[in-house]
């Protein structure tokens, strides 16, 4: 302490204390008194709005911490309503696509008027470069049974090959073995669809017994005829790919690309009724 009282800063303090006092006794005495105020008033101008622009500031501080858990409460209602309209938008936006999905099987039931129909979610698939066979939510607790047909808007997906009380698999029309009556559209020709192992990773069949001069062309449209397996007549297999005389038999090879994309396949249609007759 006593080291303060001698040091230098102690020194300059006092005088300052000492102007302070004695300068406006002197410009008071000399008359000259607003010179004085002046300049303290210069002086003291900026620091006052600086003093202003600080008070202010901390009035707005204190208001936001005042209405802070205010804000954090309308914070949380605001992404309530957020949460609430997302979950609105996805399912109106599910809704839509399901009513688009079911659509497509309204001109099928049109035609079709004895088809009956049982809707199944894909759950599972083979692994590879094109699924054969695909796992279905629905089994013999919901009326599933062996055999039964398997189809898209789009065309036909296999067959019911494997049942249990809440599943089913379905084994597509390329696996190999896979045999289809069917005919081309167009020209009303009669011929067999096979799965072929090489055609299979490519979505394709092998459509056999066709003619050398037949008058089927790329692009026409190959249906089931009914005859000889599991699937009503009339069910789109799928749009004939290429053509080409088959040196051996003489007879026209075909290649069938499948109408329904199985590897995008998310939602199905088992045939649990239809009328057995071939029109």
């Amino acid at each position: 302490m006593k080291q303060f009282f001698k040091s230098k800063f102690f020194y300059i303090i006092t005088v300052i204390a000492l102007l302070c006092c004695i300068v406006p006794t002197v410009f008071y005495r000399m008359g000259v008194t607003f010179a004085f105020r002046d300049a303290v008033t210069g002086v003291l101008t900026p620091m006052q709005k600086l003093f202003n622009y600080t008070a202010e500031a901390m009035d707005g501080f204190a208001a936001y911490f005042y209405r802070f858990d205010e804000l954090v409460e309308e914070n949380a209602v605001l992404r309530e309503e957020v949460e609430e309209l997302r979950s609105q938008i996805y399912d109106s936006t599910e809704r839509e696509e399901m009513y688009a999905w079911m659509a497509g099987f309204l001109e099928m039931k049109r035609v079709r008027q004895d088809f009956k129909m049982m809707a199944s979610s894909v759950t599972g698939r083979e692994s590879g470069n094109y699924s054969r066979v695909l796992t279905l939510d629905a089994g013999s607790g919901a009326g599933v049974e062996v055999n039964m047909p398997v189809v898209t808007s789009e065309g036909v997906v296999g067959r019911i090959t494997e049942v249990g009380t809440g599943w089913s698999r379905v084994t597509t029309v390329v696996e190999s073995g896979t045999i289809i009556g069917a005919y081309v559209e167009r020209t009303n020709e009669v011929g067999v669809c096979e799965g072929e192992f090489g055609l299979s990773g490519d979505g394709l069949l092998r459509m056999n017994y066709l003619k050398a001069d037949t008058e089927a062309k790329v692009g026409d449209r190959v249906l089931s005829s009914g005859y000889g397996s599991v699937y009503p007549r009339g069910l789109v297999i799928g749009f004939i790919e290429s053509m080409e005389v088959n040196p051996y038999t003489r007879g026209m090879s075909v290649t069938v690309r499948c109408a329904a994309d199985f590897s995008e396949l998310s939602r199905v249609m088992i045939l649990t009724d239809f009328d057995t007759k071939v029109e």
